[in-house]
């Protein structure tokens, strides 16, 4: 390792005075022209003393200032190993967030759609079979919900025998009050239908039933083939026509 300054400084000064002869008489200062005295062997000392004084000074400063800007460099080291710790720290927190299951889904109720009254365009209506009895005919009629979803239809209806142009040749009394079913998709409803004493013309084929409903909208039954021209028997025209239904059931 290279001898600091300080130390070669003092090495040099140690040699110098083991050389110097001690003088046997103290030296007379001497006086020059500007009265001013001349340095000494003791003003020399001084000076050099001073001088390795300085250099002492300075160095205990150099070695002071890089040494005392350790402890920041050193001290930032906690700083940064409280770091890793801190990162390291929250790796629980990580893991028990990545391990965590999901909360659990909850199962909602599936909404049921609201069962409303079955309009006509979703009912299909037809005449399976004319029966007679008594001087009447009974028609067997069946009713289908052609919907993708129930409906509500209501157990009486107001029963008209019409032509094949549509005019009606018995017309019954408005239903009252009843009951109502629900029919689902797809679902069937049946009645029986019975006409009677009709006296007028010839009607024009096909004769058939249809229904009017309680706000005033109707449906008509497919008639039993394209030709038929079913009617009661007159009973005489002093007598009224009459027509009803049985009620629509499952």
């Amino acid at each position: 390792m290279k001898p600091s300054r300080v130390t070669r400084i003092l090495e040099e000064w140690s040699e110098v005075s083991s050389r110097a002869r001690r003088p046997e008489a103290a030296p007379r200062p001497a006086v020059v022209r500007n009265s001013f005295p001349v340095a000494t062997l003791a003003g020399a000392i001084v000076i050099v003393l001073a001088v390795v004084a300085g250099g002492v000074w300075l160095g205990h400063q150099a070695v002071n200032g890089v040494v005392g800007s350790s402890p920041s460099a050193v001290g930032s080291g906690p700083s940064a190993v409280g770091s890793s710790q801190s990162a390291v720290g929250t790796s629980p927190s990580a893991v028990a967030t990545a391990t965590k299951s999901p909360p659990a889904a909850t199962a909602r109720p599936t909404p049921q759609p609201t069962v409303g009254p079955c309009s006509p365009n979703q009912l299909s209506a037809r005449i399976t079979l004319w029966e007679g009895a008594a001087g009447s005919r009974i028609a067997h009629v069946e009713l289908r919900n052609t919907a993708a979803h129930p409906c509500i239809v209501e157990a009486m209806d107001r029963p008209q025998l019409v032509d094949g142009h549509g005019s009606v040749l018995i017309d019954g009394p408005p239903a009252g009050p009843s009951t109502t079913l629900t029919v689902a998709p797809g679902g069937v409803l049946r009645a029986l239908v019975e006409d009677s004493n009709y006296c007028g013309p010839t009607p024009a084929a096909p004769v058939t039933i249809r229904f009017v409903l309680r706000d005033g909208q109707r449906f008509t039954a497919a008639p039993l083939s394209p030709s038929d021209a079913t009617v009661p028997p007159c009973l005489g025209s002093g007598s009224p026509s009459a027509i009803s239904m049985r009620p629509w059931s499952k």
